[in-house]
């Protein structure tokens, strides 16, 4: 019986001692199951914390960054700052100065208006207007009658001048400029400044072939009239044809005068047309003889005064190739008698047994 006690009791005291070595390894485990996680979030948190430094990082950097770009911005600010400081001591600097000037110029206008006060106002003849007529002469005269008339009221404004224009536009132009201006406002055409206006209105107005036709006139023009006639109608034709040069202009001149004419003009050398014009129209009066004189001479003469003999200004040139009906003439009056007797060097005079010479005067 001892002996089953004993083993009874062994294993009673077996059996209690695993029971406690069982529940440590479940504390154990259940320890290390604790480390485990501890350890798993622990990684976590530093990972977090990993970011976290990186994220602090970037925004210190941009902080700085934009610290950096903040600082530039505000020293801008300051040179802006100091450069519209001194711009506008400049500025007020300048204000001075024209202030200065504005009230030297006010009293310069002052003094200039007090002392014109008293002039007379200048009035500007209004250009006569244009009906249409289809004459190059008659327009260009209007256009240039125009322009002169904006130069003297001081107009610039190109539109102004082209409505200004159209006042003087009377008859058959009014209509034209009526259809034209209905045009304009469909968008059909512009006629904005004063060219545009010369050209529309040449365009409708002008004659055709107008140098052309001059140049045959002028080819057909010749001086059998009066000097001032050919002049007059020479310098209208001369106008219509604006690409001529100065030499045919005056080749074409020369050649239309009468012998006379011609031959005095080339005696005297002239080389270019503005000369032989005026050249030419001294001759017309030089060609034009006055008979009075003639009578006042036989009148001074027979009361016994004067010695000079009125030149017979219609007595041809020598070399012209004309012969006058009377060479030699004899006048009777109170008993003397006076003979003219005229020549290319001078001109004779007889009276009774005295002789008187004049030489031939130089043409103006």
């Amino acid at each position: 019986m001892s002996g089953s006690n004993v083993e009874e009791t062994s294993e009673q005291t077996r059996g209690r001692e695993t029971e406690p070595t069982a529940r440590g390894r479940e504390k154990k485990d259940k320890s290390r199951d604790a480390v485990a996680n501890m350890e798993a979030r622990l990684a976590k948190v530093e990972l977090a914390m990993a970011d976290t430094r990186e994220g602090l990082d970037l925004i210190e950097q941009g902080m700085e960054k934009g610290l950096e770009d903040l600082r530039e911005q505000i020293q801008d600010l300051h040179e802006g700052a100091s450069l519209t400081k001194a711009l506008a001591t400049r500025v007020e600097s300048r204000d001075q100065e024209v202030r200065q000037e504005l009230a030297i110029y006010k009293a310069a206008v002052s003094a200039r208006v007090m002392a014109t006060q008293g002039a007379s106002r200048v009035e500007v003849p209004k250009p006569q207007g244009f009906s249409g007529k289809r004459d190059a002469k008659e327009l260009d005269n209007f256009l240039w009658h125009m322009e002169r008339y904006f130069e003297a009221i001081a107009l610039t404004d190109e539109a102004a001048k082209v409505r200004t224009t159209t006042l003087y536009l009377t008859d058959t132009t009014t209509l034209w400029w009526r259809r034209r201006f209905a045009d304009m406002e469909k968008g059909i055409c512009t006629i904005e400044t004063w060219e545009d206006f010369k050209r529309e209105i040449k365009r409708q107005f002008y004659p055709e072939d107008v140098a052309y036709l001059a140049r045959k006139n002028m080819r057909r023009l010749k001086h059998t009239g009066s000097i001032r006639d050919y002049v007059k109608e020479f310098s209208s034709l001369m106008l219509e044809i604006p690409n001529m040069t100065e030499e045919e202009l005056l080749f074409n001149f020369m050649d239309n005068l009468q012998g006379w004419a011609e031959q005095e003009l080339r005696r005297r050398g002239v080389q270019d047309l503005a000369t032989a014009i005026a050249v030419a129209e001294s001759l017309t009066d030089y060609k034009r003889g006055d008979s009075s004189k003639v009578e006042s001479f036989e009148d001074s003469h027979a009361m016994g005064g004067g010695d000079e003999v009125p030149r017979d200004h219609n007595a041809p040139k020598k070399g012209s190739g004309k012969t006058s009906n009377v060479q030699e003439g004899r006048i009777r009056r109170k008993g003397r008698s006076l003979r003219l007797k005229s020549n290319a060097s001078c001109v004779t005079v007889h009276i009774g047994h005295m002789i008187v010479q004049r030489g031939r005067r130089s043409v103006p």
